[in-house]
């Protein structure tokens, strides 16, 4: 006599490796957008430090302090603090700037540029 159908030993089997294998695929996928959302920020910031660099260095004449800020409506969410500070060289100074985004600052990068006063 031939077997028709499935045991229910073999579906539960088979349900169990559906369940791993939707658990798995569900873990890739957020791995894939926090790491798209990482990207986007390293690369936003990279650019929003260059601007805010081009800034500092355009102002007639650089000098120590601390500032913070944010890049306005068009990057929401983007904040700076910088710090610039002298050297031993004189007319040097080391310009540290700090980019934060997502909720409580949750990305955060750091840039260090040296400037001339001149």
């Amino acid at each position: 006599m031939g077997r028709k159908g499935f045991t229910l030993l073999e579906v539960l089997i088979a349900i169990t490796l559906l369940g791993i294998t939707f658990v798995w695929l569900l873990k890739s996928a957020n791995q894939s957008i926090d790491m798209a959302s990482r990207a986007k920020f390293v690369t936003t910031s990279t650019l929003l430090a260059q601007q805010r660099v081009a800034e500092v260095t355009g102002e007639k004449a650089v000098h120590s302090g601390n500032g913070e800020g944010d890049f306005g409506k068009d990057f929401p969410g983007y904040r700076y603090t910088e710090e610039i500070e002298p050297t031993p060289l004189e007319g040097y100074y080391k310009y540290t700037l700090t980019i934060r985004w997502g909720e409580k600052g949750s990305l955060e990068t750091d840039f260090i540029a040296f400037l001339s006063s001149r």
